[in-house]
């Protein structure tokens, strides 16, 4: 047996025997489990096939429950009033959709997601916690860009081995949230706080090494708002690390982003259109029929899929084991499609709550501004994640609920600090 797949076996065993007495440990172990992820990975082959994270998630939630003493009630936020609706809503759709099998995996996984969201905010009540978990994905971020140069040999990386994760595209998603609740740890007063550039550095390299042109234009917009809303006294530190940032930028590029950026503008006629970009057009618009007809309730998970030979030129269909289909490159479009008016309403309603947390963090003057700054990078990166997702679709992803819950987080200990204690007489 290789020594990785002995090495997580020691760390998984003994993690989740820590985390039946300490709660948090257990966070940190799934986050561990999830980007060592041994089903993706050429040593998993050699271990038991397990649901590693469900195992993980079970024990923490349990451990939760019996161990934590944490006051912090995760339902007084708008964010997670919305997010049980969400959940409730799209349990109901099991109903009335016609492919009940296919929107049963979306329930199920919403649920997990909706466990992973209560443990963060139950048990990230800190900031010596928030730090950790900020760190602890920066490094497993890291771990994956590490195997990308010791493996990758050219184009695009693809292979990143992690769950949901099975595309350039989506890896970049991901690494657009990690860079940027990482990154702000460099304009904090932290000690050491210049360590982080080291984990960093392959996990910036990762990102131009997946060749998604989404990504950096989620990358570069969520750079604009993280300046737009940063504090004054820090916005002269913060332009000069991004004008430092967009340079190493502009020499990490490589011919493998520069090529496929020149290839949208490369039209001497039709047919030479970088179709992967212009077929996202041809099935936005195929989206937005399969909405007009499902326009209130929705079709149900995977809508786009299964509708999309009745609406998408066979020219532009990918060939799956069901035949000429297509998935849905859209978020915005896939919530529409399979939820419909409602769902989505409820899910972009979320979105923008947590996004514009940043605008009332002034409201908590006196307290820890590192809070506040992780706040801000947590908000940026929800953003870069949902402008990427513009051009693929990360819907399953559970990248943009940890920012939530991370954003959520953040809001609960600047309130818990505010308020005055009650003190014996």
């Amino acid at each position: 047996m290789p020594i990785t797949a002995l090495g997580f076996l020691a760390v998984f065993t003994i993690g989740c025997l820590v985390a039946l007495k300490r709660p948090f440990v257990g966070l940190l172990l799934y986050f561990f489990v999830f980007y060592m992820h041994p089903p993706g990975k050429y040593w998993g082959a050699f271990l038991p096939e397990l649901r590693w994270t469900l195992i993980v998630a079970v024990i923490t939630l349990i451990s939760t429950f019996i161990n934590d003493k944490n006051k912090f009630n995760w339902l007084e936020s708008k964010e997670s009033k919305l997010l049980v609706m969400l959940f409730i809503y799209v349990a109901l759709q099991l109903t009335w959709v016609d492919f009940p099998s296919l929107h049963q995996v979306y329930v199920v996984l919403l649920f997990k997601l909706l466990v992973l969201y209560y443990l963060i905010i139950r048990l990230v009540n800190n900031k010596t916690r928030l730090l950790a978990v900020i760190v602890t994905n920066c490094i497993g971020a890291a771990y994956i860009g590490l195997n990308a140069l010791q493996t990758h040999v050219s184009g695009r990386f693809e292979a990143a081995g992690l769950p949901g994760i099975n595309d350039a595209n989506l890896l970049a998603i991901h690494l657009v949230g990690i860079i940027f609740i990482s990154s702000v740890i460099v304009i904090t007063n932290l000690n050491r706080r210049y360590l982080i550039f080291i984990p960093l550095a392959l996990v910036g390299n990762l990102f131009f090494m997946t060749g998604s042109r989404g990504g950096l234009v989620g990358l570069a917009l969520a750079g604009l708002f993280f300046i737009w809303y940063s504090p004054k006294h820090k916005k002269t530190q913060i332009l000069r690390w991004a004008f430092a940032a967009v340079i190493l930028a502009s020499f990490m590029l490589g011919p493998l982003i520069i090529d496929r950026i020149k290839q949208i503008n490369s039209v001497s006629d039709t047919e030479q259109i970088d179709k992967s970009a212009y077929s996202r057009l041809v099935i936005i618009e195929g989206q937005w029929n399969m909405f007009k007809d499902y326009p209130i309730l929705g079709f149900g998970h995977r809508g786009t899929l299964v509708l999309s030979p009745f609406y998408i030129d066979e020219s532009y269909m990918t060939q799956t084991e069901a035949g000429a289909r297509r998935a849905s490159h859209n978020i915005t479009l896939a919530f529409m499609v399979d939820h419909g008016l409602i769902g989505s309403s409820i899910f972009f309603l979320i979105i923008g709550i947590a996004v514009f947390s940043v605008r009332h963090k002034q409201k908590y003057c006196n307290d820890d501004e590192t809070i506040k700054l992780i706040m801000l990078g947590a908000s940026s990166g929800l953003v870069g994640v949902m402008v990427a997702s513009q051009f693929s679709n990360s819907k399953v992803l559970e990248i943009s609920m940890w920012l939530i819950a991370l954003i959520v987080s953040c809001k609960l200990i600047l309130k818990n600090a505010h308020e005055p204690k009650n003190e014996l007489p």
